[in-house]
């Protein structure tokens, strides 16, 4: 006799021992059983159900970050672009329009005592 042999052996004499015990259950142990069995199946199928679907809080995080991009499409689009420089008298039209460069660094003394003597009176 091989060592395949003697296990095959083995597990035969095993299982038929488990089976006799089995069927020589009293109740109270049979209860307990098929409770626990019922037990295992339901957890397995509470698995199985959770195999392919997302946790809560990566839908909450998702919603959340799928409305903070709403509102900023709506701020982005709901702004008006500027109308360009804000010209608020005619003389500001000709100096923005001229075509000779300004050199206000040279009279800096001058355009203070402008401004000063504009803001006095």
């Amino acid at each position: 006799m091989n060592g395949d042999e003697r296990e095959k052996l083995f597990l035969e004499q095993v299982r038929k021992e488990l089976d006799a015990g089995a069927e020589n259950l009293n109740h109270y142990h049979l209860l307990r059983l098929r409770k626990a069995r019922r037990a295992a199946l339901e957890e397995a199928e509470k698995r199985a159900g959770r195999w392919f679907s997302v946790p809560k809080w990566v839908t909450a995080g998702g919603l959340a970050t799928a409305m903070m991009v709403v509102v900023a499409v709506s701020f982005w689009h709901s702004s008006t672009p500027p109308e360009g420089i804000p010209v608020r008298q005619a003389e500001d039209v000709e100096i923005l329009t001229a075509q000779e460069s300004l050199d206000i660094s040279k009279d800096l003394d001058f355009y203070r005592w402008l401004a000063a003597a504009n803001n006095g009176h």
